[in-house]
């Protein structure tokens, strides 16, 4: 059913992001004429049609990531909260699978729009002098000299843990909206002024608590552990280091779902 629920939301919000990011490789094409073609004539109009086209370029990508961050919120508060929640809460589905698929088509759609952001970018830049200069930096490259091969295991995985912590970051994101929605929406009056509060309230109460782990923490003697990690290779601190960030951003996270899927299930004050 989750399947399902995600291909609805996927259907329900593409209507307006795949027009936005059509639009965004669009501009990219015209922002290449104009940085190439356009602003190098000694013509005043078409200096003017140059900058217009590359302005344009970079409203595009502003505005399809306006837009994302925009339908996660509506889709959540609408769907959910709101009177369509009669109908969306009636269907034979938990609680946690409706969040889910919120939560993952507001990530899918946040990819697509880095994705295409950095594919934009490249139309925005491409030239055959940029293609050769690429072609002869690559031909300098000498692997034995820069250990590509026995670095290369290193960076691989480098790239999954700042993928996974993006990915972490993202659903906190997420989820810290959704847990202000949720108990905002929960009181009977004031509901999105209430909301709106709950968004900065939860990140002080969180704060609290970071704050009260770390004066636990500093009471105990780690100070080994510390030692132990110092004599590790660079490399491998730096792989307990993202997979500490990963953990301690996947915390709030969490409790940024319990405390949405708590209020969604029992204290859902809908209208």
């Amino acid at each position: 059913m989750l399947r399902k629920l995600i291909k609805h939301e996927l259907r329900a919000t593409g209507r307006m992001m795949g027009p936005m990011l059509l639009i965004v490789l669009v501009a990219a094409v015209g922002g290449n004429i104009s940085t190439y073609r356009l602003l190098e004539t000694s013509n005043g109009v078409l200096n003017t049609l140059g900058i217009v086209l590359l302005s344009a370029f970079f409203i595009a990508i502003l505005t399809s990531g306006v837009m994302a961050f925009a339908l996660m919120v509506e889709r959540f508060y609408k769907n959910l909260l709101r009177d369509e929640g009669y109908l969306t809460m009636t269907l034979p589905v938990s609680v946690h699978e409706h969040i889910w698929a919120k939560l993952l088509t507001s990530l899918i759609w946040w990819i697509a729009v880095l994705a295409v952001a950095a594919v934009s970018m490249l139309i925005l830049v491409f030239s055959r002098n940029m293609m050769q200069e690429i072609g002869d930096i690559l031909a300098q490259l000498h692997i034995a000299d820069l250990n590509l091969a026995q670095n290369l295991p290193h960076l691989v995985l480098f790239c999954v843990e700042l993928a996974l912590l993006l990915a972490v970051g993202g659903a906190c994101v997420c989820l810290h909206f959704y847990a202000a929605l949720a108990v905002g929406c929960s009181f009977t009056h004031h509901k999105d002024a209430l909301s709106v509060a709950g968004f900065f309230v939860l990140p002080a109460i969180w704060h609290v608590i970071q704050r009260v782990a770390m004066f636990l923490i500093n009471l105990m003697n780690l100070e080994g552990v510390g030692l132990w990690l110092q004599g590790l290779p660079q490399a491998t601190q730096t792989h307990l280091t993202m997979l500490g960030v990963t953990v301690v951003t996947a915390i709030p996270a969490a409790l940024y779902y319990v405390l949405t899927a708590h209020f969604l299930k029992n204290r859902l004050n809908l209208g």
